[in-house]
């Protein structure tokens, strides 16, 4: 396909479009400067690339950690605080983004009676204590 037109198909056949300004082809080429992240959007729609690993990437470039991660740590601290002495707890706990430090704490001391205890206010104090301790 060349800069100064693009190609589509309607109705099975192929058709070409044109852009009707003198200037047009400037425009174009214009966006041929692809951001890194048009770039990495690129490379993570790639058929070898799982699907599962192209969501691990996406959500990691926004700081916050994966939604099974945040499940995985929630898991692990039906225990109470004592398993913040864990060492999977502890980086599954840096890996999280403050809003979601905010959304395990409200969820941790909502916990139900028939799955674990609810923590208490000292708990989580505990728990925001620890993650800013990982966070420097």
């Amino acid at each position: 396909m060349s800069a100064a037109g693009f190609v589509y198909a309607l109705g099975g056949a192929r058709t070409r479009c044109t852009p009707s300004r003198a200037d047009a082809k400037l425009a174009v080429d214009t966006h041929q400067l692809v951001s890194a992240e048009i770039l990495r959007a690129r490379r993570l729609l790639d058929e070898n690339v799982s699907l599962e690993r192209a969501w691990s990437e996406m959500q990691a470039s926004r700081g916050r950690a994966a939604a099974s991660t945040v499940e995985a740590l929630l898991y692990s601290l039906r225990a109470g605080g004592t398993a913040l002495a864990c060492p999977h707890a502890r980086r599954r706990l840096a890996e999280l983004a403050e809003a979601q430090l905010h959304e395990v704490s409200a969820r941790l001391q909502t916990f139900q009676p028939k799955i674990a205890r609810a923590w208490t206010l000292i708990e989580v104090e505990l728990l925001v204590a620890v993650w800013s301790d990982l966070h420097g």
